[in-house]
């Protein structure tokens, strides 16, 4: 070591000094050996606490990542936003109501399991429309927890009320936690303040990442249309809301046009887009019907509704068919999930866009 080296750790040292005795209130000879201890015996990386050896590290083996949505959403703090009124809060329900009742989202397999939905935004009149339009059965919603804005800011509100709900949903053990939407849950008043942004944010994360479990957090996007958009740059607010999520969803959709595309960026996700459409009738969002999803069996079984008028029963198409009811339900709930028929009264209604599909090669 050089001189001038040796006397920028003379000055490191003094001020090691001078910071123990301003924070710790130690004398000046205390504090004076304190540091000398700290400098002439310093901890060696390998006996700190978490520290790995880089060839250890490479023949380690770790388990599967933990999926909220197989192959879309990984567990852990996740961002939907999208414009107002563009159907985020529906697209969360349904979500929810897969987890809740261990099924399907977008037709992805979803971890099953407990939700706390925080509908910050929402009547308790109007969640339940939704609920009842979505098809929820009782088994289903018995493992929906609800809280609206009044109660969550009675529990919540305050200074210490991202601390007081961490704490709340430790002890509950959600799966899933949903806030619609984050930026009326806590005490944040300038969301572009990144500090302020950090300190609410990042113990969820935390606790997202130590036990595999899923927060949603819904947000809106800055004033911008169209499919020609960035789900990180759009999100309103500091960049530190993107940061500190492992999970960015965005929605897009354009005023006055059919149709929506999610896109998903992430940590532990490839980046990924879906084109979706929004069912009024189940008030569901299902994944946009391509022709060129069918297969031969499906497009027989549209003809066969096509013929018998466009709407018949399962019964009806069965014997038009000749095939193993079960099996023909089956195709028919597959036909649903891709937007090609709807169901009206136990009946199965072909929808218009799919005639042309069925004359497809």
């Amino acid at each position: 070591m050089g001189v001038g080296d040796n006397g920028k750790f003379e000055d490191a040292k003094t001020r090691v000094i001078k910071m123990r005795m301003l924070a710790f209130g130690e004398s000046e000879e205390q504090a004076r050996l304190e540091a000398e201890k700290a400098f002439d015996n310093p901890p060696k990386p390998a006996s700190l606490p978490g520290v790995i050896n880089g060839a250890d590290l490479l023949k380690a083996e770790f388990p599967e990542p933990v999926w909220l949505v197989e192959g879309l959403i990984p567990a852990g703090l996740t961002l939907l936003a999208g414009a107002p009124k563009r159907g985020k809060s529906w697209l969360a329900l349904e979500l929810a109501q897969g987890v809740c009742s261990d099924g399907y989202f977008l037709n992805h397999r979803v971890k099953s399991g407990k939700v706390l939905y925080c509908a910050l935004e929402d009547s308790p009149r109007r969640l339940q429309s939704r609920l009842q339009k979505q098809g929820w059965t009782p088994g289903a919603a018995q493992n929906l927890t609800v809280l609206f804005g009044a109660q969550f800011h009675a529990h919540f509100g305050g200074k210490s009320g991202s601390a007081n709900f961490l704490a709340f949903i430790k002890n509950e053990k959600f799966d899933l936690v949903i806030i619609d939407t984050v930026s009326r849950a806590f005490q944040i008043k300038d969301w572009n303040d990144s500090a302020a942004v950090t300190a609410v944010l990042s113990p969820l994360q935390e606790y997202t990442a130590d036990t595999g479990t899923s927060i949603i957090l819904i947000d809106h996007h800055r004033k911008r249309n169209g499919f020609d958009a960035n789900p990180i740059e759009d999100i309103l607010g500091s960049v530190s809301k993107s940061g500190v999520c492992d999970t960015i969803v965005g929605l897009y959709k354009e005023q006055g046009k059919p149709g929506a595309r999610v896109s998903i960026v992430g940590r532990d996700v490839e980046e990924q887009e879906l084109d979706i459409r929004f069912d009024a009738f189940t008030g569901c969002w299902v994944e946009s019907a391509k022709s060129d999803d069918l297969t031969d069996t499906q497009r027989e079984t549209l003809k066969a509704i096509e013929q018998l008028g466009g709407l018949a029963t399962l019964s009806e198409i069965t014997e038009a068919t000749g095939r193993n009811r079960g099996t023909l339900f089956r195709e028919l709930q597959k036909l649903l999930d891709k937007g090609y028929v709807i169901v009206e009264k136990r009946h199965w209604k072909i929808r218009s866009e799919a005639t042309q599909a069925t004359e497809a090669t």
